[in-house]
């Protein structure tokens, strides 16, 4: 049995007959990866590893001793804030 998923810009394969793991790219004739699967474990392993050093990594805290900047009129204090006028 073969475990395909088909993305916009590569091909994950996996077939059980052969224990073989396939990336492929756009063009599959020359951008192709195939793996057994102690070399897929092996990167499954380093694709979880990266994943979750990345979501487990501290983000760094703004230093607390600072005063605060006064707001000019019409800028934000962060620009990912949203700022709803009432009238």
């Amino acid at each position: 049995m073969k475990i395909k998923k088909q993305l916009k810009n590569a091909t994950f394969e996996y077939d059980e007959e052969k224990k073989s793991f396939t990336i492929s790219g756009v063009d599959e004739l020359y951008s192709a990866v195939e793996l057994n699967k102690v070399y897929a474990f092996a990167f499954m392993r380093f694709v979880v590893r990266v994943a979750q050093r990345n979501w487990l990594k501290t983000k760094k805290t703004p230093n607390k001793n600072k005063e605060p900047m006064p707001l000019e009129e019409g800028r934000l204090e962060n620009s990912d804030q949203m700022v709803f006028l009432e009238e």
